[in-house]
């Protein structure tokens, strides 16, 4: 009898180490705002603005629940995994009606001498240059948006072109000195998708950061297509200004040479955060430059949610490709992060 207590006893303590080397977190963000736009027609091309005058229900950032684990495997081994939810909470439709884990859906092995591989979809190594240079995070009417940010060159993808690469298989170093890098290739499983090839380079220590991103489509429909961009930030506590460039490849095989710059800044003001940003686009087709202006607050009530107010106004180029009218903007909502 005692000995099998003691068994039972030493079974129990190693349940308990196993449990306690393995974790899933449940995390996701609700945000919804009002957004009102002025009347004009056709309109300047303008990333989350609404699509009418009308006084329209709106995200600024895309609402979300997701999945993130990992498990120490030993020998300095472990494996993670994501999958993430994106949806509309005005009506509870999907963000993309073609994927239900629309963010990103991967599983990992890392080493923590040797860096990550990784399996999946997942954002493209150059995005995380673009994201970090936006002080509005691609999100709400304040944003200059990856179209923009990327001379409106966008990552192909069977589930809606973006910033993520479908059946992506990837590579990211360890940190070395604050200097991290990582390499993707995405396959070519569709005519849609073409096959991506994307690396980074970002050095992040201190008060600096600096990156260095490309991607470049072969195969498929967007045969040529691609971007290069660099970007360096320097927060002097008060405010951090950064500057991004970029150059993209679009048209046919390529053959259209779009350029890109973005100014911008945020500044802690009070119990929030301030943010500006001013963008450029040169076209090569022809077309006057697109210009943007993004000003917006974020007020936290605590370290989960803020209120927040953004104003984005556009002028240049409209979508349908002719000179557009000015379009402006604003927003004023809520964001609650668990």
């Amino acid at each position: 009898m005692k000995k099998s207590l003691l068994a039972l006893a030493v079974l129990g303590a190693f349940a308990g180490t196993a449990a306690a080397q393995s974790s899933v977190t449940i995390y996701g963000l609700v945000d919804m705002s009002v957004a009102k736009r002025n009347d004009c027609a056709p309109c300047a091309i303008n990333p989350g603005a609404p699509g009418t005058t009308a006084w329209t229900m709106q995200h600024s950032s895309q609402s979300r629940l997701g999945f993130r684990g990992n498990e120490d495997l030993g020998g300095g081994l472990s494996a993670q995994f994501q999958i993430e939810h994106r949806f509309n909470p005005d009506d509870g439709s999907l963000v993309n009606g073609n994927a239900f884990w629309q963010g990103r859906s991967y599983v990992q092995l890392t080493s923590a001498a040797a860096g990550s591989v990784y399996l999946g979809r997942e954002y493209t190594p150059a995005f995380w240059v673009q994201l970090k240079s936006d002080p509005f995070g691609n999100d709400g009417v304040g944003q200059t948006g990856v179209g923009i940010n990327w001379a409106g060159y966008q990552t192909p993808s069977p589930t809606g072109n973006g910033a993520r690469s479908s059946n992506t298989v990837g590579y990211k170093t360890p940190n070395l000195g604050g200097l991290t890098a990582n390499v993707a290739v995405s396959l070519a499983e569709s005519n849609g998708q073409g096959r991506g090839l994307g690396f980074n380079a970002e050095y992040a220590a201190g008060p600096i950061y600096a990156g260095l991103g490309y991607e470049k489509i072969t195969d498929g429909t967007f045969d040529g297509q691609g971007v290069v961009n660099v970007a360096f930030h320097y927060d002097l506590g008060f405010v951090k200004p950064m500057v991004y460039f970029a150059k993209s490849k679009t048209g046919t095989n390529g053959d259209v040479s779009n350029k890109v710059v973005l100014l911008s800044a945020s500044a802690p003001l009070g119990n929030g955060v301030l943010k500006f940003g001013f963008s450029k686009v040169s076209y090569d087709a022809g077309y006057d430059a697109h210009k943007k202006v993004g000003l917006g607050y974020n007020y936290n009530l605590s370290k989960r949610t803020n209120l927040y107010f953004d104003l984005g106004s556009a002028t240049g180029r409209a979508a349908t490709g002719v000179e557009g009218e000015r379009s402006t903007a604003y927003a004023i909502g809520g964001r609650h992060t668990f």
